[in-house]
């Protein structure tokens, strides 16, 4: 097999690309990076502060910083479980709500910029293909 470059680093720099590309098209937003978890909180119907780490693969000290983050901006706010008070779930707030479809529109341009080169079926075995890394 020949490897040309490592296929992490390949990936991790279309990512790279990809996030430059969405935070310059977002810049008028007061979010930075943290878009993607904003659309898991949505999407969690009350997801755990801890859930939200597992999805995104990183450490509760990351994701406490992200909601942190997110909060004192307005976007996401933490309300405690009523039957273990130890847990927190999110919720985004009305801020959030107003700028989501803005944030889905850059995401969707974004990644139509990225694929414009390829056919349909292109698009389908990439997606095909990476799930298949993924899944090793």
């Amino acid at each position: 097999m020949l490897i040309k470059e490592p296929i992490g680093r390949k990936m991790d720099k279309i990512g790279k690309m990809f996030q430059s590309k969405l935070q310059n098209d977002l810049k008028h937003l007061d979010i930075d990076r943290s878009f993607y978890p904003l659309l898991l909180i949505e999407a969690g119907n009350g997801i755990t502060q801890q859930e939200l780490a597992s999805r995104l693969l990183c450490d509760k000290v990351q994701v406490v910083r992200i909601i942190d983050y997110l909060s004192s901006n307005g976007y996401v706010e933490r309300i405690q479980n009523q039957t273990d008070k130890r847990k927190y779930e999110l919720a985004i707030t009305d801020k959030a709500r107003e700028v989501l479809p803005k944030i889905k529109k850059a995401i969707k341009d974004t990644t139509s910029v990225a694929l414009n080169c390829l056919s349909d079926n292109q698009i389908n075995e990439l997606y095909s293909l990476l799930s298949m890394i993924e899944n090793n």
